[in-house]
């Protein structure tokens, strides 16, 4: 299942927060997201609904699914990235032109792609392209 850049958002702030040994809290996230406190909730709803979240009283914590979504989307601007460089693509126009249709490429075809680069486990700018196990 792919995702688009506005669930990434949400799941990288949710992620943030938990990665620091906090649940995330609604407004904390609206705030961050600058966007109101309704129109996270309706998202959130959305991503637990894919089981990327898990809501609590407590607040929210991004699931296992949650953070392998995150790194498959990573990995399919990263390798994209990788290739744009390859065939002659600034660093700054590869990334601008891979996050335009990165979370549009089926998986399939990113890992057919990262083993025709040869593996890299680096993008150009030097940022470890994720192992993921689609």
């Amino acid at each position: 299942m792919s995702i688009s850049r506005r669930e990434l958002s949400y799941l990288l702030v949710i992620k943030k927060y938990n990665d620091q040994g906090q649940l995330a809290k609604l407004s904390w996230i609206a705030k961050q997201l600058n966007v109101s406190p309704a129109s996270a909730y309706e998202e959130l709803e959305h991503l637990e609904g894919k089981g990327y979240i898990k809501k609590t009283r407590s607040g929210i914590e991004i699931t296992s699914e949650g953070r392998k979504a995150i790194d498959n989307l990573i990995k399919a601007h990263r390798v994209i990235e990788s290739l744009l460089v390859e065939i002659g693509f600034s660093l700054d126009d590869a990334c601008k032109y891979s996050t335009q249709f990165d979370f549009a490429v089926p998986e399939e075809i990113i890992e057919k792609l990262h083993k025709y680069l040869g593996e890299p486990r680096k993008c150009p700018h030097g940022e470890v392209i994720p192992l993921t196990n689609s």
